[in-house]
C-alpha cells in the first residue's frame, strides 16, 4: 500500500504554479518589483528566466532570484530551490540544505513541500523512514490542497491503513482530489458511488465522474462508463452528461 501511495510523488523540476503567457511589459514590471524586494515578484522573475519567457533564458539568473525569494521565506521559492539542491539542478547538490528548505516551506503550509516530506519519510530519502511522519505530512498536504495527498488519504481511510477505517472520510478526500482533476480519484469516487460504498448508489453522479475521467483519456474511466450506462435510463444519462459538461466547462476543459 505504501509503495502504491508513494509512486506518483517522484520529484519533478518545475515551478509549482501555473502561469499564462507573459508579455514583455510584464517582465519589466516584474523586474521592478523584484528589485524593490517583493518576494513573489522575485519568484516570478526566477520563473521567467527559467522558462525564457518573456526574458532571455538564464538559469544563473533564475537561481539568483529564486535564492532572493527563498531568503525572504517565500514558501514556493523555498520548495523549488529545495528541490534544486536535492538533485543538483543548476546548483551544487546538497541534500541537507534541500531538505531544510523544503521543511521550511512545509512549515508554512506549502502543499507540494508537505507532500514531498511525506514522500521523503515514506522512502527514507535523506531521512530515516518514519511511517508516523509519512502520515502526518500526507494529512497536512491533503489539508493544504495537494490533490495526490488527498487521494492518498482517501485510500488510507477507505482501507483502514494507518488510520481508522472511515468510508465517509475516504469519500470526502476523493471528492476533493477529483474536483482538482485527479483522474484516479475521479474513477475511485465513481466506483464508490456506483457500488453504494458508504451510502446509497448514485449512478448519475458515478457516470459523471467516469465520463470526466474518460474524456481526459483514462481507460478505466471509459470502461466503467461503457458498463454503467447499460443500467441507466436516457434521462439519467442526459443528466450525467450535463453535470460532466458543466464541470469541464467551469475549468475550461473539453
Amino acid at each position: 500500500m505504501l509503495k502504491y501511495l508513494l509512486a506518483p510523488l517522484a520529484a519533478a523540476f518545475i515551478f509549482l504554479v501555473a502561469f499564462g503567457l507573459a508579455q514583455p511589459e510584464l517582465g519589466y514590471q516584474t523586474k521592478e518589483a523584484a528589485y524593490s524586494g517583493d518576494a513573489a515578484a522575485q519568484m516570478e522573475l526566477a520563473r521567467m528566466y527559467y522558462e525564457g519567457n518573456p526574458l532571455d533564458q538564464s538559469f544563473d539568473q533564475s537561481v539568483f532570484w529564486l535564492k532572493k525569494s527563498a531568503e525572504q521565506d517565500y514558501p514556493d521559492a523555498q520548495n523549488t530551490l529545495g528541490r534544486f539542491y536535492l538533485e543538483g539542478h543548476f546548483v551544487e547538490q546538497n541534500t541537507e540544505k534541500g531538505l531544510a528548505l523544503i521543511q521550511a516551506a512545509a512549515d508554512r503550509n506549502q502543499p507540494q513541500a508537505q507532500a514531498f516530506l511525506a514522500y521523503a519519510y515514506g522512502r527514507g530519502l535523506g531521512v530515516e523512514r518514519d511511517a508516523s511522519r509519512f502520515l502526518l505530512w500526507t494529512n497536512r498536504a491533503a489539508e493544504s490542497g495537494d490533490a495526490q495527498s488527498q487521494f492518498s488519504m482517501g485510500l488510507l481511510s477507505l482501507t483502514g491503513t494507518m488510520v481508522a477505517k472511515d468510508l465517509a472520510a475516504g469519500k470526502m478526500w476523493f471528492e476533493k482530489a477529483a474536483n482538482q482533476g485527479h483522474l484516479e480519484a475521479q474513477v475511485t469516487l465513481g466506483e464508490m458511488l456506483m457500488q453504494g460504498v458508504g451510502g446509497k448508489p448514485d449512478l448519475v453522479e458515478a457516470c459523471k465522474w467516469f465520463a470526466i475521467a474518460g474524456t481526459r483519456g483514462n481507460q478505466k474511466g471509459n470502461a466503467y462508463l461503457m458498463a454503467i450506462v447499460k443500467d441507466m435510463t436516457r434521462e439519467q444519462m442526459d443528466e450525467a452528461a450535463a453535470r460532466a459538461n458543466a464541470w469541464l466547462d467551469e475549468r475550461g476543459l473539453e
